[in-house]
């Protein structure tokens, strides 16, 4: 057992890496998985984003003033304010709620409106205003474009009728500046919130399993490995079943990496659980320990390459972000292109998700069980082709 032992101290000695990786992104998942579910239950109709903004115009001229209109017909124009700078920074400095504040403040300096039309039709970069943020930068970079945009549509205008007056010129591009793409809110339909809830946290929680697995048992295997450590098993009278426990003691960290991530999700939807049911559950987590096996798999073969801490925790945050990203948790792949959901077949996380998904959101028939089993069986495939290469990489190194 002084192996086993030897291999668990291996883990334990970075504590640090158990508790980010395992405990700290699961927690994340949990968040993340009920704001998605609150704030899916609050959208129910399409608002643009608003802004207080303050225009100082110097310029006084058709151009400046349209712009002006345009910006006060999109955001909240705040007037009463001079063109002193304490004044316009105790607008910008005051918070959203309070009366005469400002997310940003635009200064249209004098000859805006010549520079902007010789600009155009010389075929030069057209003017910028002046910007001078607050504390809401998004709201302030929002309406910052929304100027660019005009600036850019008066430019069009100028240049192509050249004969146009500034007047025509402010017109069409108030005109073209008014189109606006129509938004609507497409409400996905589910079974259950619940279950919902649940798939989104079991398809973030295989981050915390990937990296956290990858780190920890590739920290095990390349201890083992060791050069000195090598030399004195051989020299010991240490069996191969006696070598072979370390593998154990990485199989048995793998297990309880899973089922400290899975009991969080499980413990912090205790009522969507209830719910769903516990035979569902039990599927999308049979699902998720599947998947825990490839990284199992991938962390023994960095091993056998001579991976150190720094290339393992490369690696597995680079693969743990990969996979979950083509397993569907950042966005639906429906929005992705079609390359982008062919690649995803050859990542384990999309069998795993599309074996939640039928886990918890269907009627367990015989037709759904059965392709529960096959995407487990792909997925199972997927950490017996990568220990496969592993272990061959091992068998070539001992005969090095």
């Amino acid at each position: 057992m002084s192996t086993f032992k030897t291999a668990l101290r291996m883990a334990l000695a970075h504590p640090f890496y158990l508790l980010i990786y395992t405990v700290f992104i699961s927690l994340m998942g949990v968040f993340i998985a009920a704001s998605v579910s609150w704030n899916s239950s609050q959208l129910t109709e399409y608002k643009p984003y608003d802004a207080n903004v303050i225009v100082v115009d110097r310029d006084g001229s058709d151009l400046s003033r349209a712009l002006t209109k345009h910006l006060g017909s999109r955001f909240d124009l705040v007037t009463g304010v001079g063109d002193d700078t304490y004044d316009l920074a105790d607008a910008l400095s005051k918070s959203n709620s309070a009366k005469g504040s400002a997310d940003c403040v635009f200064f249209i300096p004098e000859g805006f409106e010549d520079d902007l039309v010789a600009a155009a039709r010389a075929g030069e970069s057209l003017p910028k205003l002046d910007v001078t943020y607050g504390a809401g930068t998004m709201a302030a970079a929002l309406s910052s474009a929304e100027a660019s945009r005009w600036i850019s549509l008066a430019g069009a205008a100028a240049a192509l009728e050249p004969t146009a007056s500034n007047g025509d010129v402010a017109k069409a591009a108030e005109h073209a500046a008014a189109k606006r793409a129509e938004v609507q809110i497409e409400r996905v339909k589910v079974d259950s919130a619940a279950a919902a809830t649940l798939e989104s946290y079991f398809n973030f929680g295989a981050y915390a399993i990937i990296s956290s697995v990858i780190v920890s048992v590739g920290l095990v295997f390349s201890g083992m490995n060791e050069p000195e450590r090598v030399r004195r098993m051989d020299a010991g009278p240490i069996s191969e079943r006696q070598r072979s426990l370390a593998v154990f003691a990485a199989a048995v960290l793998t297990v309880c990496i899973w089922f400290v991530s899975s009991m969080m999700g499980v413990v912090g939807f205790a009522g969507a659980v209830a719910e769903v049911g516990v035979g569902r559950v039990c599927l999308a987590l049979a699902a998720t320990f599947a998947l825990a096996c490839t990284p199992l798999a991938v962390g023994f073969t960095l091993s056998s390459l001579g991976a150190r801490e720094e290339l393992l925790n490369g690696v597995g945050n680079l693969l743990g972000m990969l996979m979950t990203f083509l397993g569907g948790a950042w966005m639906p792949l429906s929005l992705m292109g079609s390359a982008v959901q062919t690649v995803a077949h050859f990542v384990p996380t999309y069998w795993v998700n599309d074996a939640i998904s039928k886990a918890l959101a269907s009627d367990l028939t015989s037709t759904v069980l059965g392709d529960i089993a096959c995407d487990l069986g792909v997925t199972a495939l997927f950490a017996v082709a990568i220990a496969a290469a592993g272990l061959a990489l091992a068998r070539t190194k001992s005969h090095a």
